[in-house]
């Protein structure tokens, strides 16, 4: 089974995988398919980039918010949080933000030398090192990134990102966006087999709002529909799409994944008969 820690909300996404976007038509549900990759995504630029839009973890050095407390947890302005025991089928949707200039040649949490300009990540959770992949749901567009570093600690955020992290992702002049982040357990666990999934993974938007809001009405809707369906074990994130000062935020809600077809029709009747529309479904073909 996939593991998956459910994210909280912004009030409340072993053989080497390569997972994209397909359109397709799903029973009433539409398929929303992303623009291709960039094809710039290398970061050589020796220039500091303008990181007026991005936010950082924290306001204190790397270094010092990082110390190990214990085995499996350490403890970050007063709160304390758990190190996952291994990284194998992780996947998980969320929202993330990147560090740029002000972190730059710290030490993250591994004792490496912070450079925003190499494809490195900060996770709360992952051990370190771990190789993830990164897909931004805007655009489609994915890379490979090494976690060493702890963060964000921002109870809304997923993952960190480096600068060139972030470029290659196409969003180095926002704030933030929704992403899937999934260990490759062909180079983290090569020893370790994994089951192949023959159905693509589904989740199924429910809404997007400008209004955050109006996006935490939707997903309580949504949680009471599938608690009150026996679905409750379904997952309801709201990922946010932010473009800095130059645009208002999207709040997008999103149910899953869904793995079978008859679990993806019986949730889109479910939502229906809960007259909040018809959801868009999104594939992530393996």
């Amino acid at each position: 089974m996939t593991r998956r820690r459910p994210i909280k909300p912004v009030a409340g996404v072993g053989t080497r995988l390569s997972m994209v976007f397909v359109a397709f038509l799903v029973g009433s549900c539409a398929i929303v398919q992303p623009s291709p990759l960039p094809a710039d995504t290398l970061v050589s630029s020796p220039t500091p980039p303008d990181n007026s839009h991005a936010q950082d973890s924290v306001d204190e050095p790397v270094e010092q918010v990082n110390k190990r407390s214990g085995p499996g947890s350490y403890v970050v302005i007063g709160k304390r949080y758990e190190v996952l025991d291994d990284s194998f089928q992780y996947r998980e949707i969320g929202v993330a933000s990147w560090y740029g200039q002000k972190f730059h040649g710290r030490l993250t949490a591994s004792g490496e030398d912070y450079d925003m300009y190499a494809m490195s990540a900060a996770h709360k959770a992952l051990p370190l090192p771990t190789i993830v992949r990164v897909t931004n749901l805007d655009n489609g567009a994915k890379v490979e990134v090494r976690v060493n570093d702890r963060g964000p600690f921002h109870d809304d955020r997923l993952i960190d990102l480096s600068f060139a992290a972030a470029r290659a992702l196409g969003f180095e002049s926002r704030g933030t966006a929704p992403v899937v982040v999934e260990a490759i357990d062909a180079i983290n666990h090569p020893n370790r087999v994994v089951s192949q999934r023959t159905d693509p993974l589904v989740y199924l938007q429910t809404g997007a709002f400008s209004n955050k809001e109006s996006a935490e009405r939707m997903a309580g809707t949504v949680g009471r529909l599938l608690h009150g369906n026996g679905r409750g074990e379904i997952a309801v994130d709201i990922l946010e799409s932010s473009d800095g000062e130059r645009e208002a935020a999207l709040y997008k809600v999103w149910v899953g994944p869904i793995v079978s077809a008859a679990d993806r029709d019986e949730l889109s009747h479910v939502f229906e008969q809960g007259q909040i529309g018809k959801p868009i479904a999104v594939q992530l073909s393996r």
